[in-house]
Order: structure tokens, then C-alpha cells, then sequence
């Protein structure tokens, strides 16, 4: 299982996630999970806390975040990987409550599969509106 560390500053706020998941090369349809494209399947229904050990229960939109940073590097996956189906598996999250957005979990594992699977990460902006709160995710694509 590898473990990664997403942090961003810029002006006036702050992101930090960490997130460890592990991999399994699998020659049917993965049981737990979704697919994210035709061979990488996403599973986070054992996700613990890493800090207290609690478990989380993510929210859809949680899990969606994970989906579409998993999409974005889901085909740089296939290229490496051979097997059927690769099951990636969320299983814990460094939250720190103050500086939390969910948005922060696409370009985080993102970041973990680039450094899991070796290949070159993508470039990934995110944005605060200061206004609404709302954070933007923009990939260089």
C-alpha cells in the first residue's frame, strides 16, 4: 500500500490530503467497487480515518472527486498495466478538518496513482473563490 501527500498554497487558502490506497491486478470483474474506465475499478468502502483510525463513510460526492481524479489518469494506468481489471482501493485519508475540501481528493489520487504506477503526474490547478467558497479543479489537458 503507498501512501501520497497532496498540499497546495497559494493566497489566501490552503489544501492538505493524504491518502493511501493499495492495488490488485485482477483477471475477472472486480467484485467490490466501480469502474472508472474498462480496467480501472474504484473502491472505497473501507476507507479509515489516518489520524484516529475511525472509519469514513465518503459521501458521493467524495467518491465522485475520487472517480474524476482517477479518470484523469486512468488511461496513463492502462497503458502501463496488463492485467484485466486494476482494482484501486481507497483505504485511509489524512483529513485535517480546517483545511478540508473534498475537490482536493481528484488531484490527490491522482498524484498517488503517478507515484504508484510511475509515470508523470498530471498538471492539476486548483482555485478558491473566496466569494461562494467554491473551489475549482483544472487539468491541463
Amino acid at each position: 500500500m503507498g501512501a501520497y501527500r497532496y498540499k497546495v498554497q497559494k493566497g489566501g487558502f490552503g489544501l492538505f490530503l493524504g491518502i493511501a490506497a493499495e492495488v490488485t491486478y485482477l483477471t475477472d470483474v472486480p467484485t467490490p467497487g466501480a469502474p472508472v474506465s474498462n480496467r480501472v475499478w474504484l473502491d472505497a468502502s473501507e476507507v479509515v480515518n489516518a489520524f484516529h483510525g475511525n472509519r469514513l463513510v465518503l459521501n458521493e460526492r467524495e467518491v465522485a472527486w475520487l472517480r474524476a481524479g482517477l479518470g484523469q489518469v486512468s488511461g496513463d494506468i492502462e497503458r502501463i498495466e496488463t492485467s484485466p481489471y486494476i482494482l484501486i482501493s481507497v483505504r485511509a485519508l489524512e483529513i485535517f478538518e480546517v483545511n478540508y475540501a473534498e475537490e482536493a481528493l481528484a488531484p490527490a489520487i491522482a498524484g498517488w496513482a503517478a507515484e504508484t504506477f510511475a509515470f508523470t503526474p498530471r498538471n492539476c490547478t486548483v482555485s478558491h473563490d473566496s466569494t461562494t467558497g467554491q473551489f475549482t479543479v483544472d487539468w491541463d489537458e
